[in-house]
């Protein structure tokens, strides 16, 4: 079966995804992309084989930075799917004008299409209204949905407002390679000393220094607390780094806030095996997927509401807690809760690396991606 991919760029954390459906399926697979790249996505490619082909369509490029969303004017899609002749296409969404050329090429040629979708109501900017009603027609158009978790899933039905079959699927990355890097950094000689520079209790934000991501909120809760027991690893960068080294200093913080800069994907285990805690506490998060990177390194997670991962992964109480992005004190009383219980959050990090791994393995979302592909082809 030969299936092409329409997305937006060549995300490396997709790499083993698409490798892994590409082994599924028994024939060929091909990713197109709208773009290499896209502003405050600083990824770069490790030299990976790839078990599927890759294009990126010649196009125009804008971004706006304040809205973080990229449009892409491509040309050639057509030329590229008629030589390469898939039988199901799966579409990335619907915001890019290549999605709706893919859309309309598939419907003229009676090709089944699956609507690979990630987004659900929190994360939506268009609920209502115009927009909305484009997104109804898209989605009635295409075959089936293959939603990124149980968040996605239900509001794909809504915005579809019908009956649209949909196959549930797990967003993730390679799981064993976090657990495994961040183990092999907590047996190393000198990863003792190493730990010993910082406080007893490490939390880890990893992500945009952008408001959306809303790493503010973890500086008030630290200031609210005022323990030396606890630091703060700061992984990213952004156009909020500026007023987050300014208000480490005014709360007092210069002693438990580090800024570790930007990091590729294959450098954050060091950082995982290091923290006991990650922070995500986004005011909009599509997925998240720093929650699966740092359950399969065994850490504990407080995780905005706002997150679709945090419904679909986090098992309160257990591997980690859920907490409303603007309400600072409850932010601050988990923090103290976990300060509290330390030891046994560290005595737990085998089992909840072991559960994640299993649950939200890149097999299994292989697995539910290819069964959307084939329910879709016996559909036409």
């Amino acid at each position: 079966m030969r299936v092409a991919i329409l997305t937006n760029i060549e995300s490396p954390y997709r790499t083993p995804l698409f490798n892994a459906v590409a082994d599924r399926l028994g024939g060929e697979l091909l990713v197109v992309c709208a773009g290499e790249r896209e502003p405050l996505r600083f990824w770069q490619h490790q030299a990976v084989q790839r078990r599927f082909y890759v294009r990126v369509l010649p196009g125009l490029h804008f971004s706006w930075l304040r809205w973080e969303w990229s449009l892409h004017l491509n040309w050639g899609l057509g030329k590229t799917l008629r030589s390469f002749d898939p039988e199901v296409l799966v579409i990335g969404g619907y915001d890019q004008p290549l999605y709706w050329q893919g859309l309309w090429y598939a419907r003229r040629r009676r090709i089944p299409t699956v609507l690979w979708y990630e987004s659900w109501q929190e994360s939506a900017r268009a609920r209502r209204g115009p927009v909305f009603a484009l997104k109804n027609f898209f989605v009635r158009y295409t075959t089936l949905g293959l939603a990124f978790g149980t968040l996605a899933a239900a509001w794909l039905r809504q915005i579809h407002g019908g009956s649209y079959p949909i196959v549930i699927t797990l967003n993730t990355v390679d799981m064993d390679f976090f657990r495994k890097q961040a183990w092999v950094f907590r047996q190393s000689p000198e990863f003792a000393l190493w730990r010993a520079t910082y406080p007893s209790l490490l939390l880890l934000y990893v992500g945009s220094f952008a408001r959306r991501k809303n790493p503010v909120v973890v500086l008030e809760a630290l200031r609210l607390l005022q323990n030396p027991e606890i630091g703060l690893l700061l992984i990213g960068a952004g156009p909020q780094e500026t007023e987050l080294r300014v208000l480490t200093r005014e709360y007092g913080l210069e002693n438990a806030v580090f800024f570790e800069g930007y990091r590729q994907q294959w450098e954050l285990p060091r950082f995982y095996a290091l923290a006991d805690v990650l922070l995500l506490p986004s005011l909009r998060e599509v997925w998240g997927l720093v929650v699966n990177e740092a359950l399969a390194a065994g850490l504990y997670v407080l995780c905005s509401t706002k997150v679709a991962a945090g419904h679909d992964m986090i098992q309160p109480g257990w591997n980690g807690d859920l907490f409303e992005p603007t309400d600072v004190e409850q932010l601050a009383h988990l923090l103290q809760r976990v300060r509290n219980n330390l030891a046994a959050l560290r005595e737990r990090r085998g089992a909840i690396s072991e559960h994640a791994c299993r649950e939200f393995s890149i097999e299994r979302a292989a697995e539910r991606f290819v069964e959307g592909i084939q329910l879709a082809r016996q559909s036409q």
